[in-house]
Parts: C-alpha cells; sequence; structure tokens
C-alpha cells in the first residue's frame, strides 16, 4: 500500500493528544513540586493522569501508523486498544477515588467499583469483538481507508458520568457544595465538548476531555499554594504528613517556630524566604516548611532521613542565631519527637501552645517525656470535661463534692462551709483541683462543673435540713468568667429551686477581676442574686492585686483573706498591725471577715484579735467528702421542709 488510510468517521489533528500529553506532564512536574501526602487518594490520582498520558501517547501512535504506508494492520489495532483500555482504567479510577473521597461504607464502595469494572470490561470487551466482526472499528486495505463503527467509548463516557453523578447527589452531604458542583461542573464540560465535537465530524479532542475532571480535582483537593515570603506550605497538609507518617510508623522531628508579631513586621519579610529557606535547607534532608495560625512555623524533617538528628537540631540553632540577629523578632522554639499518641490526632499545634509558657523568650526547648505525659493527660481531662459539657447531667458522678467546714467565732460551733470541687476520671483516677480547674477554665469548660456542685451541694444541703442540723449556708466558688455569662442568674436560680432549698442556705465565692469592662454587668448580677437572698464572698483578698474601690462597689458580704496574710500576720508585731488595721477597716465597713488557712492555736487565738468572725483551715478539719459534713454540723429541733 502506497499511501495511507483515508478516514471515512471524522477528522483527526494530533494538537488534541499533544496538548493532553504536555498539561499531564505539566501537572506531574507541579505534584512533584509541591507537598502532597501519598495516601490512597493521591496515588489514585496519579493512575488516572498516568492513563490518560499513556492514552494521549497511543492514540498519537495509532492515528501515526494510520497515515502511514504498509503498516501492519495489529499495530494499528493494538495501539487502538491500548489506548481504550487506559481510558476505560481512567473510568473505574475515578470511581474509586470518588468512593474514597465520600468515605463511602466498605460495601457500598466496594459495590461501586465492581460495577464501574463490569461495565468497563464489558464495553472494552465490545469494542474488542466489534473489530473483530466489523460492527466497531474496522481496516479495509481493499479500499485504503477505516470506519469507527459503533462509539463504545462515549457510552463508556456516559455510563461512567452517571455512576459518578449518582455517588456525587446520592451522598452530597459528604462532600463541600463547591466541590460538588466544581466536580459536576467539569462534566458537563466533558459532554458538551464531545458533543461539539461530534456535530463536526472531529475525534481531536477525545482524549482532552478526561483530563478536565483531572484538572478540577487538582485545584480543588491537591493544590497546595507556598507562602511566598517564607516558601512554606498550607497547614492543612502539615495535618495529612503527620497522619501519613504516623500510618507508616514513621518517627518525625517536629520544630516549632513561633515568632512575635510575624505579620505585623511586613517591611521584614522583603527577604524572609531565602533567609528562613536557607536556614532549614542548609541543616535538614529532605525538611518540609509548614506555616500554621499565621505566627508559627513549623519545620518537620524524618529521622530515617536524618540520622544524627541532634546534631541536625544544633546545626538549626546555630542557623538561626545570624536569621534572628538581623531580624530582631521575639520568638520561641520547641523540639520535639513524633509521638503515637499525639500523632493519631494531630495534637502537636496544642502541644506547642501548651509548651511555650515554660519556655524562655528567644530561646529553645526540647519536649521531655514528662511534658509529653502531663500534656496527654491534659487532652485527656478536656475530653472528659467536654463529654461531661455534652452530656449536662447535674448528677454526673466524676465530678465530686468535698467541703471544708467553717467555724463561726461567735456560736462557737460549725454552722457554714465550702464547697470545694474534685473530680474522679476513668483514666486517672482522683484528680485536685490544681490539675483540672485552670484547664477548665482556659477551655471554658468550667461552669457545667460549677453546676454540677451547685446541684450535689443543694441536694445535701435539702437532705441535712429535713434530717434537722442546723446549715446557715455552704458557699460555692465560682469564676468571673462564668459570672460574664447572660444565662448565669437564670442556671443558678434554677438549680437552688430545683432542690426546694430557701436561696439565702447557699452563697456564692468570686476572686476579684482585674477586667473593668465587665464590672458593671458582674455588679448587676450580684445585685440581682443577692435581692433573691444569696451572699457573696471575696476570695482570695490579699493574693496579688486588690482595687479598694471595686471591692467597696460590689456588694460583697464576706471578706475570705487568704492563707498568706494569715501567715504573714505570724511573722512580727508589724506585720499583724498591718492585716489587723485591714481587718478592722472592713469590721467597721459592716463586712464579715473569715479568715482562711488556720492551721494552729496560735493562728486561731491571733485571727480572733484580727477581728475574726469565721475561721476555716486544717486546724479544724482539712477538706471531706461533703455527706461527712453531718459530722461537724449539729442537729436542731426545727420542723422539716
Amino acid at each position: 500500500m502506497s499511501e495511507g488510510l483515508l478516514q471515512k468517521f471524522g477528522s483527526f489533528s494530533p494538537v488534541g493528544d499533544l496538548l493532553t500529553l504536555i498539561i499531564c506532564i505539566l501537572l506531574m512536574h507541579l505534584l512533584i513540586q509541591t507537598f502532597i501526602t501519598k495516601d490512597s487518594n493521591f496515588k489514585a490520582f496519579c493512575g488516572m493522569l498516568g492513563f490518560v498520558a499513556l492514552a494521549a501517547v497511543f492514540d498519537l501512535i495509532f492515528h501515526t501508523l494510520l497515515a502511514s504506508d504498509n503498516m501492519p494492520v495489529f499495530l494499528i489495532y493494538a495501539t487502538r486498544m491500548i489506548s481504550r483500555f487506559c481510558l476505560f482504567g481512567t473510568f473505574i479510577l475515578y470511581v474509586y477515588y470518588f468512593g474514597n473521597l465520600l468515605e463511602l461504607p466498605k460495601k457500598t464502595k466496594k459495590t461501586f467499583n465492581a460495577v464501574s469494572i463490569l461495565i468497563s470490561s464489558l464495553l472494552l470487551l465490545g469494542d474488542i469483538l466489534g473489530s473483530v466482526f466489523g460492527y466497531g472499528f474496522t481496516v479495509d486495505y481493499s479500499s485504503h481507508s477505516y470506519t469507527g463503527g459503533f462509539n463504545f467509548l462515549a457510552i463508556g463516557l456516559l455510563l461512567n458520568i452517571c455512576i459518578l453523578g449518582f455517588m456525587l447527589t446520592r451522598y452530597k452531604e459528604r462532600l463541600v457544595f463547591q466541590i460538588l458542583q466544581g466536580v459536576m461542573g467539569s462534566y458537563v464540560l466533558c459532554i458538551i465538548i464531545h458533543i461539539i465535537q461530534g456535530l463536526h465530524h472531529q475525534t481531536s479532542f477525545t482524549i482532552s476531555i478526561f483530563i478536565l475532571p483531572i484538572i478540577a480535582l487538582m485545584y480543588l483537593l491537591h493544590s497546595n499554594p507556598y507562602d511566598t515570603e517564607t516558601g512554606a506550605i498550607h497547614a492543612s497538609s502539615f495535618t495529612k504528613m503527620i497522619l501519613d507518617a504516623h500510618s507508616k510508623n514513621r518517627e518525625l522531628m517536629i520544630i516549632s517556630l513561633h515568632v512575635q508579631d510575624f505579620d505585623k513586621n511586613a517591611y521584614l519579610l522583603r527577604d524572609m524566604h531565602s533567609m528562613v529557606y536557607n536556614f532549614y535547607s542548609k541543616c535538614v534532608k529532605k525538611g518540609t516548611l509548614f506555616r500554621l495560625h499565621g505566627d508559627r512555623l513549623v519545620l518537620v524533617y524524618r529521622i530515617d532521613q536524618n540520622p544524627n538528628y541532634e546534631e541536625t537540631n544544633r546545626a538549626l540553632v546555630e542557623a538561626f542565631t545570624p536569621l534572628y540577629e538581623k531580624l530582631k523578632l521575639k520568638f520561641k522554639a520547641v523540639f520535639v519527637k513524633s509521638e503515637s499518641k499525639l500523632s493519631e490526632n494531630n495534637s502537636y499545634p496544642d502541644l506547642f501552645k501548651y509548651i511555650e509558657p515554660k519556655c524562655e523568650p528567644n530561646n529553645f526547648y526540647t519536649v521531655t517525656e514528662d511534658d509529653i505525659l502531663n500534656f496527654t493527660r491534659r487532652l485527656y481531662i478536656i475530653s472528659e470535661l467536654r463529654d461531661i459539657e455534652e452530656k449536662m447531667d447535674l448528677d454526673d458522678p466524676r465530678v465530686i463534692v468535698y467541703c471544708q467546714p467553717v467555724f463561726n467565732v461567735s456560736s462557737g460551733a460549725y454552722d457554714t462551709a465550702e464547697a470545694l470541687m474534685r473530680m474522679e476520671l476513668p483514666d486517672t483516677g482522683f484528680l485536685f483541683p490544681d490539675m483540672f480547674i485552670p484547664v477548665a477554665e482556659q477551655t471554658d469548660l468550667i461552669h457545667p462543673l460549677s453546676l454540677i456542685i451547685l446541684n450535689k451541694t443543694c441536694k445535701v444541703i435539702h437532705n441535712m435540713l429535713e434530717n434537722g442540723f442546723h446549715v446557715h449556708r455552704i458557699s460555692i466558688n465560682f469564676s468571673i468568667q462564668e459570672v460574664r455569662d447572660e444565662n448565669f442568674c437564670r442556671d443558678i436560680l434554677r438549680i437552688i429551686e430545683q432542690n426546694n432549698i430557701p436561696y439565702e442556705k447557699v452563697a456564692i465565692e468570686l476572686t476579684e477581676s482585674r477586667n473593668t469592662t465587665d464590672f458593671n454587668m458582674v455588679k448587676a448580677k450580684i445585685y440581682e442574686l443577692k435581692e433573691k437572698g444569696i451572699l457573696f464572698y471575696l476570695d482570695d483578698f490579699g493574693t496579688g492585686y486588690s482595687n479598694f474601690d471595686r471591692i467597696m462597689e460590689l456588694p460583697f458580704d464576706i471578706i475570705k483573706f487568704d492563707r498568706s496574710l494569715v501567715i504573714e500576720s505570724g511573722k512580727d508585731k508589724t506585720s499583724e498591725y498591718m492585716v489587723h488595721t485591714f481587718a478592722d477597716m472592713f469590721h467597721k465597713l459592716n463586712y464579715r471577715v473569715l479568715y482562711e488557712g488556720v492551721e494552729d492555736t496560735a493562728d486561731e487565738a491571733r485571727c480572733i484579735r484580727m477581728f475574726a468572725q469565721y475561721l476555716q483551715g486544717y486546724k479544724y478539719s482539712k477538706p471531706i467528702p461533703i455527706a461527712q459534713l453531718e459530722n461537724f454540723f449539729s442537729k436542731v429541733n426545727i420542723s422539716p421542709l
């Protein structure tokens, strides 16, 4: 045969295949340059990209052979079938990819995969048999022409779009709407291009159609922009890297650099990119830099690729010195080896925030095993606190009420007490307040605990009154941040009313706040509850901060002198006179004075000289379970509630 075969079912130009191949190569290059976690979906994405690239290559070869003289017919059929096989393989990977993306149940995902494999296999087989029996693509050497026959590929494209369309609409709640819209838009564009191509009897862009959904997925799900100032990668990829390393049992070294006011010093960032890049690239093999929450840079490298990691870390510190000398920005740097419990949920950002208060400014800190132990315990406590808040069971057994009886100087008896908070958790056992109250306050989870303590205390008060005990009142501690809650008064009154006890049997202890913006609101709420008969204590007077103007404005009933003042008053006559003067002032202003931390007879006698009306401390009792309070209170002949 002296001339190439003539086409009878449409014209062809290599531009479409060449463009597709160029785009595939470009996308592969970008994937290499960009940090992306190599999970199963990423591998499926690469598989789709590879199949389309191969389809374009073999489609070019196929059409080149058609245009050549005396080419063996089996090569023409073979190259065409390989190209079709790659395209049908792309169909299968599309379905597999979206099954993973939608996190379908294992059985459902297998069903969709099996359907896509079955349909693609049958259509590919039909295409092959069509060439054998003459109803598909065939080459006719006698007329120097070939025909396309039945278009199995178009049927495959339509069925594939139907399967994917069903998946994406049936499980649309599992996918962000913008992603759903972007993906479906790319498939609609595929159909439009295929129709336009058919109307113009073209086959040049058949392969190009398959690259459009891949470009959409690349942009929507696998794009990972670099920070232009530092070359750092987006925070979302940090999580992916941690989880990927955890799944493969790879040890990582993670280094956090928290730079104060990083974003506010834009004038320093002109050459930040090269400086930061040189900082870690000279010291670390295959390190990856991430930018978390604006002010934080995190460098991660694999320990197996940097076995002398301690020397690497020292080199990093030395390399950072000239960078710091040039920028003069305050920083804190934290070094930590990856740990399984932390990697499971990527708790490292929270770890850095937990550790940094321990760090000296402009210094480096290496996380210890004790740090991780304390931090993981903190995470566990937070998870329990959140569970307590979610369930909001006012009788939650994890929250335990202790109390400390208070001695009434004028009556010589115990008729008041302070309720104290304890916790008992399955994994940690019994917890003292310093182990969980600061955490609860920092995470804004303290109020549910206080309400549980209030409810359990009110129940005890109710039972003791019914059993004939004289209970003047029991005080409960609340934080100022709880008082700021708009529902604070309603919550307090509701619980007291539910337990059917008089309001005056409950007192609230507050610690003075430095915050001036909420002063009037706090004052109003105190007055609202005082109108019901609830008394208020000013707790911890004498510890660090006291604004007498504010104390006088707030309607407190009892001033609690901190243990530190009791100790100070026992040092010498001058110190006792000072504390005595404070107490005398409050006494003359009709405040009652309570001293806490009274440990012996000498403390007791001195505090009584200093206008004590109530005494609390180890001399009288250590904190006890509130059920034991009956051992201190006495009964009176009154009718039960």
